[in-house]
C-alpha cells in the first residue's frame, strides 16, 4: 500500500475549544476513551506522559503506562478493580514507565478473588533477526557500548519478571506486614495463591525485524473477552522494533491507539472506518527549534523528522521523502473522527487551535485535541458524528 497525501479544504467539523466539567468517574455503559496522559516524548512537562484508558460498559484497558498514570488514573475517579488489560504499543520509556508502579501501588484495590489483569506488550526485540547485527535486535551503531549485553533487549516478559525482583524487598515486607487479607499474606506475583497480572509477549511475523519493522502485513487478534476484540499490527518507528498499534472493536464503537509512528500502511489498514483515530501528533518544526544550537540537535531532528507523525504533509526535498500529515492518514483510514495525542511540543507554545488547524487541514471529520483526563464518548461519535467531553471541574486547563 501507498500513501498519498492530497490536501482537503479546511475541515468544517472543527469544534469548540470549550470543555464542559463533570463529576468525577465514566458512565458504566457505552465506550469512552479518557486520555490520562498526552504529553509526547520522555522530557517531564505540563502533561502526564502518554497513557490512555478505554471504559467499555465499566471494564478499563489500559493503552500505554507512561509517567504519571497511578496519579491521573485516580484522578479520573476510574477503579482499579474493573481493569482488566493493559496493552503497551512499545518499549519507549514515555510509553512504559509507570506501568509496574501502576499494579504495585495498587495492590489494595485489587479484587483478588475474581481479577487478573492481561499485560501485552512488546517481546525481546533480538527475537527477529537479523542475526548478523553486533547487538541483535538492535541497530549497529559505532563507538556505541552495550548496557547488559547478557539480555540487551527485553521483551514485556523479561521486564516484568526483572521488575518483581528489584521491587523483591517491597513485596516481601508488605507480606509481613500491610499486605495481607484475613490474616494470610496476599502475594500478587502468582507465586503464591492466584496472580494479579499474567505478562504477555506479542508474537511478530519471523520477517519483521529492526531492519524490517513495518512489513505490510494485516491486523493479527491479540485478545478477546465479553466485552472487546484487539487486533494489533506493527508500525514504523524507527529504530524500535517491536512497535504496535491496536484497534478495540466494541458493540458500541471501534477505536484505534496508533502508538508511535511515522505515517504507516498498516496503520491506515488498521484503523480502516474506525470510529475514533486516536493518533500521536508533532509539529515537526516546532519541535526541531527546541533543540537548534544543543549537542544533542542532530539527532533529535532525524528521529523527529523520520519516527513521527507530522501535524501537517511535508513535500519532499532535501533527501527527505513527502509524508503526510495527522490528518491524511486519518482521511485515508477512512476514520469519523481524529483525537490528537502524545501532542510534541505539549508545553503550550504550540497552541492548541495551530494542532487543530493543522490536523482540520487535510481532514474533514471531527478533530479534537486532546489534554489530560479529557474524556470522549466514542458511542456518539459512532452514532451521531457529535461528541461529548468530560473534564473533573477542579483541574486546570493548562
Amino acid at each position: 500500500m501507498t500513501i498519498e497525501s492530497k490536501p482537503t479544504k479546511l475541515g468544517t467539523a472543527e469544534i469548540s475549544s470549550d470543555l464542559r466539567s463533570c463529576p468525577h468517574g465514566v458512565p458504566s455503559t457505552g465506550t469512552h476513551i479518557v486520555l490520562l496522559g498526552t504529553q509526547g516524548g520522555p522530557i517531564p512537562g505540563e502533561r502526564a506522559a502518554t497513557s490512555s484508558a478505554l471504559v467499555v460498559d465499566g471494564s478499563i484497558y489500559i493503552v500505554d503506562a507512561g509517567s504519571g498514570l497511578p496519579v491521573r488514573f485516580s484522578e479520573a475517579g476510574l477503579r482499579f478493580d474493573r481493569v482488566k488489560g493493559m496493552f503497551i504499543t512499545h518499549l519507549h520509556s514515555d510509553h512504559y514507565s509507570d506501568y509496574f508502579n501502576f499494579l504495585m501501588l495498587n495492590w489494595t484495590n485489587w479484587n483478588s478473588d475474581e481479577q487478573l489483569i492481561e499485560l501485552f506488550g512488546p517481546s525481546r526485540a533480538s527475537a527477529n533477526g537479523p542475526e548478523n547485527s553486533d547487538v541483535p535486535g538492535l541497530p549497529d551503531f559505532a563507538n556505541t557500548p552495550v548496557v547488559t549485553p547478557e539480555l540487551p533487549t527485553p521483551g514485556l516478559r523479561d521486564m516484568t519478571e526483572l521488575l518483581i525482583r528489584a521491587n523483591a524487598y517491597d513485596i516481601n515486607e508488605r507480606l509481613r506486614s500491610t499486605r495481607r487479607r484475613n490474616g494470610r499474606a496476599l502475594d500478587f506475583t502468582g507465586v503464591y495463591g492466584p496472580p494479579m497480572f499474567t505478562a504477555n509477549d506479542i508474537p511478530v511475523p519471523g520477517h519483521a525485524s529492526v531492519s524490517n519493522p513495518a512489513p505490510e502485513i494485516d491486523g493479527f487478534l491479540i485478545y478477546e473477552d465479553d466485552k472487546v476484540r484487539v487486533t494489533a499490527t506493527l508500525v514504523d518507528h524507527p529504530p524500535v522494533f517491536p512497535a504496535f498499534a491496536f484497534r478495540f472493536d466494541t458493540q458500541h464503537a471501534s477505536v484505534v491507539f496508533s502508538g508511535d509512528t511515522s505515517p504507516c500502511a498498516n496503520l491506515v489498514g488498521l484503523a480502516q472506518g474506525a470510529d475514533v483515530l486516536v493518533n500521536e501528533v508533532m509539529a515537526v518544526e516546532h519541535a526541531i527549534e527546541r533543540f537548534r544550537g544543543t549537542p544533542i540537535y542532530s539527532t533529535m531532528a532525524h528521529q523527529f523528522l523520520s519516527a513521527h507523525t507530522p501535524l501537517v504533509g511535508r513535500a519532499a526535498g532535501d533527501g527527505l521523502p513527502e509524508i503526510p500529515g495527522v490528518g491524511t492518514v486519518a482521511r485515508m483510514a477512512n476514520a469519523k473522527s481524529l483525537v490528537l495525542n502524545h501532542i510534541y511540543p505539549g508545553d503550550g507554545s504550540v497552541p492548541d487551535q495551530e494542532f487543530l488547524r493543522g490536523a482540520a487541514s487535510e481532514f474533514e471529520g471531527v478533530v479534537v485535541v486532546g489534554r489530560d483526563l479529557l474524556s470522549i464518548d466514542a458511542s456518539k461519535i459512532a452514532s451521531e458524528h457529535s461528541i461529548e467531553w468530560r473534564l473533573p471541574a477542579d483541574l486546570p486547563l493548562g
